[in-house]
């Protein structure tokens, strides 16, 4: 059974179906970001048996100026990752550890392939660089999009503690090339 709005008629298979052209929406007009992870974001990428921590799982929604529901983009995501440390005098300090940027090109393999009741959305799994060691750390995820125009829109920033290794994750198989 298929979610329903009152007053409105939709076939969400339809609009999935082989064979059927049309595409979810594609907005210019950007003008909110949203994130949601889940309570168990991690992600293992190595296939080395240690099942250690180095990526997350989240959903991005991008949300265009008629309704509060996602859509798809035409500018570029941003996802910025942050170890959140603390100074001398106990205050946060946000680190820039990396950058996943997601012009439309690469975004579209993340699209969702149907409409969630918050709309379309894009879910991503990331995988930070090698040399980063953050089992144990906090964490700090935001999110952005540049809009064609330029204007750049940032989702409010998730914090996040990075378990440590025998906490149970997704282990994500590599891809063939």
């Amino acid at each position: 059974m298929q979610p329903v709005e009152p007053g409105v008629t939709t076939s969400f298979s339809a609009a999935t179906s082989k064979g059927d052209d049309r595409e979810p929406p594609v907005e210019s007009n950007i003008v909110r970001v949203t994130k949601f992870f889940s309570a168990e974001p991690w992600l293992s990428f190595s296939n080395d048996g240690t099942s250690r921590v180095n990526g997350f799982k989240c959903s991005v929604f991008l949300e265009g100026p008629g309704k509060p529901r996602g859509v798809f983009g035409s500018g570029t995501i941003i996802v910025c990752l942050y170890r959140v440390d603390r100074d001398g005098a106990g205050h946060e300090v946000a680190v820039p550890l990396q950058e996943w940027e997601l012009p439309p090109d690469q975004a579209y393999p993340w699209r969702c392939k149907e409409r969630t009741l918050l709309g379309w959305g894009y879910g991503l799994r990331l995988q930070w660089r090698d040399d980063l060691d953050l089992e144990g750390k906090q964490i700090a995820v935001v999110v952005k999009y540049i809009r064609d125009d330029g204007k750049t829109l940032s989702s409010t920033r998730q914090m996040l503690k990075v378990p440590r290794r025998g906490t149970q994750m997704l282990t994500v198989q590599p891809q063939k090339t």
